[in-house]
């Protein structure tokens, strides 16, 4: 009998309860919306500790509630970017994982309008664009922005080869090695840019001793405490070579700094 009666009085209760939790919610206010939103987003990646799908999708709402109040909207859409990004990963289809890719890339068309100054809006806006000049044409605009940009430089000069302009190219990828400080991401830089000279014709004399070479040096980065010197080494070495390559001169680009 006394269960009975505490089933009940809970039954009465629970209603109250929901209401009494949505007045809370509903009386935070947009900055509080957008602190638990970032949190969330970024304590559930993929490789986060415990991270979730859950967590995501519940930092997106609490997102969206932020930027109905138009809080922060370049930072919110970043993360709310950021945050679909990581739920293609949690995707059970592809289809799903591509109806997340199109939620990503619509927000960008938005942070682009928002802040077509931002070098990291351009670099992701320039994704979502098929037309290879119109790409160019962002890349130009982020690098003339962020000079030291080494990832929108190698972007850059890869549109460039795309265009059969090898010079311009070779000599904006040759800037992302010099600059470029992430040893992994200089071993893609030079691989994919031995890559496309091959399949211009234009193959870097000893290409495959490079790419040796780079791959060592990565190495050498990345065990134990690490050693850049090797990578330093190779990228002045690379540098000069594509600065002599007969096929891809050096040659002053409209947008180098």
């Amino acid at each position: 009998m006394r269960r009975q009666t505490t089933v009940s009085m809970l039954s009465l209760l629970l209603p109250g309860i929901i209401l009494a939790v949505a007045a809370l919610q509903a009386q935070d206010s947009p900055p509080d919306h957008f602190a638990r939103g970032k949190k969330l987003v970024e304590d559930n990646c993929v490789d986060c500790m415990g991270g979730s799908r859950e967590g995501e999708e519940a930092g997106i709402k609490e997102l969206d509630l932020a930027l109905r109040a138009h809080e922060r909207p370049v930072e919110a859409y970043k993360l709310m970017a950021e945050a679909y990004a990581n739920l293609t990963t949690y995707a059970r289809s592809e289809s799903e994982s591509q109806a997340f890719r199109n939620q990503e890339y619509e927000i960008y068309r938005r942070l682009y309008q928002l802040a077509p100054d931002d070098p990291q809006v351009l670099m992701q806006y320039a994704q979502t664009v098929t037309d290879n000049k119109e790409q160019v044409s962002i890349y130009q605009k982020l690098v003339i922005l962020d000079p030291k940009n080494a990832d929108g430089r190698f972007s850059l000069g890869y549109a460039l080869l795309q265009q059969n302009q090898v010079k311009e190219g070779t000599e904006q990828i040759r800037q992302a090695v010099v600059l470029e400080n992430d040893s992994e991401a200089v071993r893609n830089y030079v691989q994919r840019l031995t890559e496309a000279l091959d399949q211009h014709h234009c193959p870097l004399k000893d290409e495959a001793a490079y790419n040796r070479e780079v791959v060592r040096a990565e190495g050498a980065a990345t065990r134990g405490a690490g050693d850049p010197k090797p990578m330093e080494i190779f990228k002045r070495r690379f540098a000069a070579a594509l600065e002599h390559h007969e096929c891809a001169a050096n040659s002053a680009s409209p947008v180098s700094h």
